[in-house]
């Protein structure tokens, strides 16, 4: 038997790559129906391309590494379900399949492929329509515009409640809206109560860790707090930080990436208070209107030291009981 080297935490977990993957494509399912009622099928068809593309470009590139498909890998699939969800209902679909490319092609692939890979690969993908097309990924198209399924867009665009935010103003969304997602923003990330039941639905499965979302939710709350974007309306800020952008879909989606994030339950919630901290960073210095991405792939490149800097603690910790019961003997 092959024995490979592997540095700790070395934890033994009854979830694998096909219960988890599994439990995060049902969890976008309900996101792709709303999106579909908000938006039209054009919603579904940006999906569907976005899991085809992913799926087969991932399978060729193991083709040509020569690596042997024994495993089921639903990875490409929930990356291809995740990428147009964050994205406006109107972009073109050349956008989506360059992310997904750049997702599997450039951030999954070349580490390794399945559970290798240092950065979350939709994230990856996100990022870098971005930063390459920002006028395009932050055009939003209104709630419940009728949008074809092929050829030129010419639905009212309006601006986003993180995009007011960014620029000082106060969102024109009542609570409400807010809530049942019946305002401009990516098409899978507004419906907030819906987001809500998926992370509760992913934490019952064991496939989030529910301790790493509070901290990352409670961190972006007192930062909001201390430092709100709305002058005299602390609570106002609270709530329209928490609800816009793709701030809880990154918490139910990218937080707990089984791949690029630390390991030990410990980490998780360091890594998570210092990803909220980030996300705030980005958006209220950053250039764009929403940041969280980066704020994840900055993270990524820091969680296997989360995670060591927490096993050293440990592992100091239990040598310190183990000299104090030796002494008592």
């Amino acid at each position: 038997m092959k024995l490979t080297h592997r540095f700790p935490p070395h934890i033994r977990s009854r979830e694998n790559n096909v219960t988890v993957m599994g439990d995060a494509v049902l969890a976008l399912l309900p996101l792709y129906f709303m999106a579909c009622f908000f938006y039209g099928p054009r919603a579904a068809a940006l999906g569907i391309l976005s899991v085809l593309v992913c799926f087969v470009s991932d399978l060729l590139c193991q083709k040509l590494a020569g690596r042997k498909i024994g495993v089921i890998d639903l990875s490409p699939v929930v990356t291809g379900l995740i990428i147009p969800l964050l994205l406006p209902a109107s972009i073109p679909y050349s956008i989506v399949v360059v992310a997904d490319l750049f997702a599997i092609l450039v951030i999954k692939q070349p580490f390794g492929g399945l559970g290798q890979n240092i950065f979350n690969p939709a994230a990856g993908g996100l990022a870098f329509v971005t930063i390459t097309w920002p006028n395009l990924v932050f055009r939003y198209t209104a709630p419940f515009e009728k949008l074809p399924l092929f050829g030129e867009i010419t639905a009212r665009l309006v601006a986003s409640p993180a995009y007011q935010l960014k620029m000082g103003g106060i969102p024109y969304r009542d609570f409400t809206d807010m809530l049942f997602g019946n305002f401009p923003g990516p098409m899978g990330a507004t419906n907030i109560l819906v987001l809500a039941t998926c992370l509760i639905f992913l934490v019952v499965r064991k496939s989030a860790n529910g301790k790493a979302a509070l901290a990352f939710l409670g961190t972006v709350t007192v930062f909001a707090f201390v430092f709100p974007r709305i002058d005299g309306a602390r609570l106002q800020s609270v709530f329209y930080e928490l609800c816009s952008g793709i701030l809880l879909f990154g918490v139910v989606f990218f937080l707990n990436d089984p791949a690029t994030s630390p390991k030990r339950e410990a980490s998780k919630i360091i890594y998570a208070a210092i990803a909220g901290a980030v996300t705030m960073l980005y958006r209220y210095f950053g250039g764009f209107e929403e940041g969280m991405v980066f704020a994840i792939l900055l993270m990524n490149a820091f969680a296997w030291g989360i995670d060591m800097c927490c096993e050293q603690w440990i592992s100091r910790e239990r040598r310190k009981r183990l000299e104090k019961k030796s002494e008592k003997l």
